[in-house]
């Protein structure tokens, strides 16, 4: 029956819609920049009265995920309100580090003996160092998940997420297939920094032991002879990078963002081979703390949790001309990379380069030059301030222009599309799970296994979003900022796209499959109102009043994905959903549904109109009532035909209400779930 409605999952329907409601590269005529330092200015573009359309599509954009109670408070505040507060909320420092030693304490508590607070401080107690575990990658993904999922400062980690895509650091480098702490550490100082000056970000993360490993500036020495008598000069690789890639670019900017070009109408570089040579010399010296020998690398090598720590003789002292700038002779290491980095921020390439940037991540992917140019300008007005640029970025007038006449500018990540989707369905923390290793229970009470309580676990999510928070492919990120579709309209008006780049028919149909598995298995209206098969004894169907009940019981009837370290671990709630449909068919939502008829009854037809209340639901709730009326009588025409009920496959005949459910949720709510996340709607911004 779903295939039937499977029909808005391509790649083609999405290109479709972007370029028939799309953004245009055309100048805008609104060239003043608003007033965005002034907490009590009241733009007159961005709407007093804050619909359902207008508050989910805006805060699908400035955070993981428009909820009910994100959408109700959004209302009564209004936007700018809402913006400040998000700003002034506290700094929580070194979240991510500390929830994925949390995770990895409570699963693996003999390999993780010492106190977060000690991990943390400056000591030789190392975190993983000794282990180099194999399920550190799970628990900082667990630990991403848990904090973009569940934090209150949803403006903050979501700057946090664009900037790494903008200052790479990721995985591919393959010790953090085992420590990977480093994309933890990494992660957190892009946090730590998203709300500070962007000079500050750009030093620490020179300092970052994880992005001195995966840029190789990590055992860096000075120009030398190795004992073959051959001339080593310094690795180069971190010195072109926070160039091209995390500051200036490749090619001189004006303002808007547009290339400069000289007399002949050539591009102009940025930087030239010279300078790189002159910058490597800055990183020379630098090398993991607590190494056993300067350089050396492995698995259970260095710490990579604290910045890196210099050695002298390996640095090279002399001046260094960077960029037209000089840096003085007999710096010590720290001032050397302070100078080179105070030098690349007075460089006018970075505002516009950087804006460009974060507009593409948060907002559109086509941007005018006027847009582009307004943030930039504040970015240069408040010396890099990024509390102020991302408030330039939300309260321009193109923005809200866009989202005034609902027109379709940006893909919708994938993996921004799932946490849309975990958080619309009140993803939390399961109650109980098992961490067995490798194996599983002994007993039918794992006694051999930890008990992990109120923790997430998600696994690698490249297999099915061909993406991951720090899990990029390349330093170059996850899609190239230029890449056009091989679409006509694209062509033709030389729209990018670059999300699009990773999205297949392949990936949606992942994606989708990943919607079902995780409502099926982790939804709490599912586990609770069904009867689970006992796999281990192969005997007669179960039922379960609570979720804890249900997680407790699972090593005695074989039930693998409470104790299976490979499967993510969730809690998902369709309440609301069973409530619609049982107001429609019962006048309330007491959960028995007692005027649920079977399927072949005469007055089954009178139960179809729930359906289309939960279509109605649903397009409210995930795309702020966007979805077309075609769309909806699509949905409607295949899903009005759903066996809501069959009686004649009763479990238990005194608590007939369980089976009733359960059949709604599998035969109605999930499937309009599925379908409405993965249309075209959905899917774009």
């Amino acid at each position: 029956m779903y295939k039937k409605i499977y029909t808005s999952i391509t790649l083609l329907s999405i290109l479709t819609l972007f370029t028939a409601c799309g953004g245009s590269n055309n100048s805008s005529s609104n060239k003043n920049i608003p007033d965005t330092n002034n907490s009590n200015s009241s733009l007159p573009y961005i709407p007093k009265t804050i619909d359902e359309y207008t508050a989910t599509r805006f805060l699908n954009k400035a955070t993981f995920g428009a909820t009910k109670e994100s959408i109700e408070h959004l209302k009564n505040i209004g936007i700018e309100a809402w913006i400040d507060e998000q700003l002034a909320l506290p700094l929580k420092r070194d979240i991510y580090l500390k929830k994925m030693i949390e995770i990895s304490k409570e699963a693996e508590p003999s390999n993780n003996q010492y106190s977060i607070e000690e991990y943390l401080a400056e000591n030789d107690k190392i975190y993983n160092q000794n282990v180099g575990s194999f399920h550190s990658p799970r628990y900082r993904m667990s630990a991403w998940f848990h904090n973009i999922l569940t934090q209150e400062d949803q403006l903050h980690h979501k700057l946090t997420y664009a900037l790494s895509q903008i200052i790479v650091e990721s995985d591919f480098e393959p010790i953090f297939t085992r420590r990977a702490e480093a994309i933890a550490r990494y992660y957190d100082i892009l946090h730590n920094n998203a709300f500070k000056n962007y000079k500050e970000l750009l030093t620490e993360i020179s300092f970052n032991s994880g992005m001195g490993m995966y840029l190789t500036y990590n055992g860096n020495k000075k120009e030398h002879q190795n004992s073959n008598n051959i001339t080593v000069y310094p690795d180069e690789n971190y010195a072109r990078e926070i160039m091209q890639l995390f500051s200036i670019g490749l090619n001189e900017l004006n303002i808007d963002g547009t290339p400069k070009k000289d007399a002949k109408g050539n591009l102009i570089p940025t930087y030239t081979q010279e300078d790189v040579n002159n910058l490597s010399k800055v990183f020379t010296g630098w090398d993991l703390k607590r190494n056993r020998r300067f350089g050396q690398i492995g698995f259970r090598r260095g710490d990579l949790t604290h910045p890196m720590e210099f050695t002298q003789e390996y640095h090279d002292f002399k001046s260094k001309k960077v960029l037209g700038e000089t840096i003085p002779a007999n710096l010590s290491g720290e001032e050397d990379i302070k100078q080179a980095v105070n030098i690349i921020m007075r460089n006018s390439n970075v505002a516009p380069f950087i804006s460009k940037n974060l507009i593409m991540r948060l907002t559109k992917s086509n941007p005018t030059s006027n847009y582009i140019t307004r943030v930039a300008s504040t970015f240069n007005a408040t010396n890099g301030d990024l509390k102020s640029v991302v408030k330039a970025i939300f309260l321009d007038q193109e923005f809200w222009e866009d989202i005034k006449s609902k027109k379709i500018v940006k893909f919708k990540e994938p993996l921004i599309a799932y946490t849309n989707f975990l958080r619309a369905f009140h993803a939390k923390p399961f109650p109980k799970w098992y961490y067995c290793g490798y194996g599983g229970p002994s007993n039918d009470s794992a006694s051999n296994c930890n008990i992990v309580t109120n923790q997430f676990l998600f696994n690698d999510t490249r297999d099915f979003l061909n993406q991951g928070a720090g899990l990029a492919p390349t330093v170059f990120n996850f899609y190239d900022n230029s890449f056009i579709p091989n679409n006509t309209n694209f062509k033709t008006n030389n729209y990018v796209a670059p999300e699009s780049q990773i999205e297949s028919d392949s990936m949606f149909i992942k994606f989708n499959n990943t919607i079902r598995d995780n409502l099926f298995g982790w939804d709490k209206q599912f586990i609770t109102n069904n009867y689970m098969y006992d796999y281990k004894n192969q005997t007669a169907l179960k039922h379960y009043n609570s979720v804890e009940e249900f997680a407790t019981d699972a090593p005695a009837r074989g039930y693998i994905p409470i104790y299976y370290i490979g499967a993510n671990k969730m809690l998902l709630d369709t309440t609301k959903e069973l409530n619609v449909m049982e107001k429609i068919i019962d006048g309330d939502s007491n959960g028995d549904f007692a005027n649920l008829q079977d399927f072949r009854e005469k007055n089954y037809h009178d139960d179809e109109k729930s359906i289309k209340a939960l279509l109605e639901h649903l397009n409210r709730k995930l795309t702020g009532g966007q979805l077309s009326t075609k769309q909806m009588n699509v949905l409607y025409e295949n899903l009005k035909d759903a066996r809501l009920y069959n009686k004649y496959d009763v479990h238990d005949k005194q608590h007939l209400e369980f089976d009733k459910r359960a059949y709604i949720l599998k035969n109605a709510i999930y499937p309009a779930i599925r379908a409405v996340i993965t249309s075209n709607t959905f899917m774009t911004e």
